[in-house]
């Protein structure tokens, strides 16, 4: 009996330990993509129709949390809405979360997302090193390089001292902006409906 009681209690355990997962589907490769929990999305979604605006957009940037209940789940960092009325005039509404005590990620059905920019933790951190490599070597050629190679002293200027550190600042800088530019978040267009599925886009779906 107690054999039967512990089985039991792992199968209810291993039921418990499926979570659910997020997938990416290409709709002329068939090829699929699962984007991992813990991910930076930009969800591109719309927002109601409204009288005197020609066109708007909302943008909720965070990080990717996993599906619950059939709902795609973002902890949210920051929102952008954007309008564009029928006069030509522009507005654009911005919302940060980051120090919102209580943040609690934001679920919403799979329907409502246009597209996806997406960039892994790993990718996440690269981009983040190339931001700091683009700023330190920046400073390094504009203002490091001018100061050290002045002579306080005798009050000359080393031009081959300035030339050097000015170098080394811009190959460093010339990493980052590479590393910036190759981790860029990957963009992915979701049919939508009424759209041919030969269309090269991507459904999204959530697996058990």
């Amino acid at each position: 009996m107690k054999r039967f009681y512990l089985s039991l209690l792992f199968c209810a355990l291993g039921s418990l330990a499926i979570a659910q997962e997020l997938q990416l589907e290409n709709t002329v490769s068939r090829r699929t993509l699962t984007l991992k929990p813990g991910s930076t999305v930009d969800l591109h979604l719309d927002l109601p129709a409204a009288q005197m605006v020609r066109s708007n957009n909302r943008v909720l940037t965070g990080a990717l949390q996993t599906p619950e209940r059939g709902l795609l789940q973002i902890l949210p960092a920051e929102e952008t809405k954007r309008y564009l009325f029928e006069n030509g005039l522009k507005r654009e509404d911005k919302t940060y979360y980051e120090e919102l005590l209580g943040r609690q990620p934001y679920r919403l059905p799979l329907e409502e997302v246009n597209s996806i920019h997406y960039r892994t933790p790993a990718i996440e951190g690269l981009n983040k090193a190339g931001k700091i490599l683009m700023v330190a070597g920046g400073a390094g050629a504009l203002l490091v390089a001018p100061l050290a190679s002045i002579d306080y002293g005798e009050g000359s200027f080393n031009g081959d001292r300035y030339f050097r550190i000015a170098g080394y600042s811009l190959i460093t800088a010339g990493v980052g902006v590479g590393l910036n530019l190759s981790t860029r978040k990957r963009d992915f267009a979701i049919l939508q409906p009424g759209e041919s599925p030969q269309k090269n886009r991507w459904t999204l779906k959530i697996l058990n």
